[in-house]
């Protein structure tokens, strides 16, 4: 069995089916019949959609790859967006598939927060 409990925490971030969450709320239930058990309150980080499940103890999590980072859009060409890392000054393309309604706020020069999974951009 392996011991996830230090995952389980607020703020973690998760893969749950292969999709990265946030734990919003936890809370560990240990029934006074049958096997004890974590309920998490999370948030999927590809679609913002709220979820509750429960994680039995043993069951195996793993820990998202998950990267947040602060880039500055720089401006739009067609259908692509381009974003300059403030960090390394690397520019990268974002296709505004993934920007969803966030696209009519953005001004040349924001900076916007910018999450990255698996080595590609999933939201600004």
């Amino acid at each position: 069995m392996a011991d996830n409990s230090s995952l389980l925490r607020n703020g973690n971030k998760v893969l749950i089916d292969n999709e990265p969450y946030l734990i919003l709320e936890n809370s560990f239930v240990n029934p006074g019949k049958g096997q004890a058990f974590t309920k998490v309150r999370i948030r999927n980080l590809l679609n913002n959609k709220m979820l509750e499940k429960t994680i039995k103890i043993g069951e195996t999590i793993h820990e998202a790859d998950v990267i947040n980072t602060k880039m500055q859009f720089l401006y739009k060409e067609n259908e692509i967006y381009f974003f300059m890392n403030l960090t390394s000054y690397e520019q990268s393309e974002v296709n505004e598939s993934i920007l969803n309604n966030n696209i009519k706020w953005l001004v040349d020069g924001d900076e916007c927060d910018v999450i990255i999974f698996n080595k590609s951009y999933t939201r600004t």
